[in-house]
């Protein structure tokens, strides 16, 4: 019956179900830096390859140790793609997450196929590894879907599909080698398109109808327009914001429940996609109840708006930018100097025996 889902992940009756979500470790080597002095001396220093256990690899390990997810997802720019041209970094990245021999399903970011090796290169890596999960389902009613790596995972307990990850491609290819990226299905546009739609929403009536109950997460890596209203539940305008005027939900006083972590950026402009809310609409309605989403790098906040949740996931690393807490309790964006703590690990999710999400919240690394 569930042979309309790609994966499936089982898990024993009686114990929760632990999903975490990773996002923009966004590798950097930066001995492949394109032209001299594209890096400062200090960029170079830190984000060297000896540097990707201290800047990366210890915190995503001491998230899964202390978090024991049933299934990790990775919510795009896995690597800085540009300083990663032989693909190396990306092979680290994948040994890495398969040495946990834990399911992981990875979506493309924008950053990810900006090396020279290729988003068919990268492609083919993933469904290489053995723990990961990842396909390119290409072509839907004989015409081709748009992105790669569209697909979907499930969780099982006790014979019953509880929850379905639609895991889909944000696109947002602009900034690749156009002669890296030559196939039927990649295209600068932002979010979903060329037939991702279509294909979505054909696959949740298929699931629903085989199984209504079920639930539905749609994971991408870019954002769509929706989550600026989302947030304006907490005073967000979409707007920049201040080095220490960050939104932290989690004092808010009108905290609502189930809502958590801060903003401390704005939504850039072409990130939001889907400005007329026509297909995030028409997904609801079809019943997804979640959206997690990557990107931003200092926005890890997670807002329950009408019944469904909105998420942006923890950052995973210490590469490019990321969050960290000062001494006096601010959260500012980081590159690398600070004083204080790192905002850095993954988003967790919970599941009730039927699928709900019934506690989700931020592992913050010690």
């Amino acid at each position: 019956m569930f042979n309309m889902v790609d994966f499936l992940i089982d898990v024993p009756v009686g114990r929760e179900p632990v999903i975490l979500q990773l996002t923009d470790p966004q590798i950097i080597d930066s001995s492949q830096q394109r032209s001299p002095g594209l890096l400062s001396e200090e960029e170079t220093e830190l984000w060297a390859p000896d540097k990707l256990e201290e800047r990366c690899f210890k915190y995503i390990r001491e998230t899964i140790e202390q978090t024991k997810p049933d299934l990790i997802l990775v919510t795009g720019d896995q690597i800085h793609g540009s300083f990663d041209d032989n693909g190396s970094m990306l092979l680290a990245f994948i040994e890495f997450m398969e040495s946990f021999s834990i399911p992981w399903a990875p979506v493309n970011g924008n950053h990810d196929p900006e090396n020279n090796m290729g988003i068919d290169w990268q492609s083919e890596q993933y469904e290489k590894a053995e723990h990961c999960l990842f396909k390119q389902n290409q072509y839907y009613d004989g015409k081709v879907i748009m992105g790669n790596g569209n697909y979907t995972v499930g969780i099982t307990q006790g014979g019953k599909l509880t929850r379905v990850f639609f895991m889909m491609d944000s696109n947002a290819y602009d900034f690749c080698d156009k002669i890296k990226t030559i196939n039927d299905h990649s295209t600068g546009w932002v979010g979903l398109c060329g037939g991702q739609e279509e294909w979505c929403v054909e696959k949740i009536k298929e699931i629903k109808a085989a199984s209504p109950d079920t639930k539905i997460t749609f994971a991408f890596h870019v954002q769509f327009f929706k989550f600026t209203k989302v947030f304006s539940k907490y005073g967000f305008t979409g707007e920049e914001v201040a080095d220490g005027n960050t939104i932290i939900i989690d004092e808010h006083p009108q905290k609502s429940e189930g809502d958590f972590g801060f903003i401390a950026s704005n939504i850039p402009q072409y990130g939001r996609w889907d400005p007329e809310e026509k297909l995030v609409n028409k997904l609801v309605e079809l019943g997804v109840d979640s959206f997690l989403v990557g990107h931003l790098h200092v926005i890890a906040a997670s807002v329950v708006y009408e019944g469904v949740r909105y998420q942006f996931g923890l950052k995973s690393s210490e590469y490019v930018s990321f969050p960290t807490e000062t001494p006096e309790g601010k959260i500012l964006r980081t590159k690398y100097h600070f004083e204080g703590k790192p905002l850095v690990g993954g988003t967790v999710m919970k599941l009730a025996a039927e699928g709900e999400i019934y506690k989700a919240y931020n592992y913050i690394c010690k």
